[in-house]
């Protein structure tokens, strides 16, 4: 099989089989904070929940609202986490490929070298086999001249024949002069 074929056919398996994909929920704004992984903040009685806010802070300031407080640089961190996660899954999809390609290309050469060795051994039988038909033919024709230089039976019967009909014919004659 061609590194095409096989390539076509792993494309159309990715295509027609149903591919399932188990991720979390993206939870909606309006989620309580248990759904999104934050403990939930402890409001002081008749305080308001503030949602999605976000406010800077300087040291010693009261905080406006209960909640996490993250450092500017955690809150780099965090965006460029995010942000970065669709780069490091295309990576590690480039890699998944690569990968199954490599296994791929192996798979074929060991194919190709198995079926190359293959079609050796086969070649290596057939050219023996065509060399014993070979001396076969060949004994054959020497035989067939042999037996060609050879006079058939019926000749040696015939030549007899005549040799004793000859000879019965001079022996009649020699003895009819002799009692003459």
């Amino acid at each position: 099989m061609s590194f095409k074929k096989i390539i076509s056919t792993l494309l159309l398996a990715s295509i027609t089989l149903p591919n399932v994909a188990l991720a979390q929920s993206v939870p909606s704004p309006d989620a309580e904070p248990a759904v999104l992984n934050i403990p939930p903040p402890e409001l002081t009685p008749g305080e308001k929940d503030p949602g999605l806010a976000i406010s800077p802070m300087k040291r010693g300031q009261r905080a406006p609202f209960t909640g996490v407080l993250l450092a500017p640089a955690s809150v780099a961190s965090v965006i460029v986490e995010i942000e970065s996660t669709h780069e490091r899954m295309q990576i590690e999809i480039r890699k998944a490929v690569e990968q199954e390609r490599a296994e791929c290309e192996k798979t074929v050469q060991d194919l190709n070298a198995k079926t190359n060795a293959d079609n050796k051994i086969h070649q290596a039988n057939i050219d023996g086999k065509n060399r014993t038909i070979n001396m076969l033919n060949q004994q054959v024709k020497k035989l067939e001249e042999e037996n060609a230089s050879r006079w058939h039976p019926g000749v040696w019967i015939g030549i007899g024949t005549v040799s004793g009909i000859a000879l019965t014919v001079l022996t009649a004659f020699a003895i009819s002069k002799a009692t003459q």
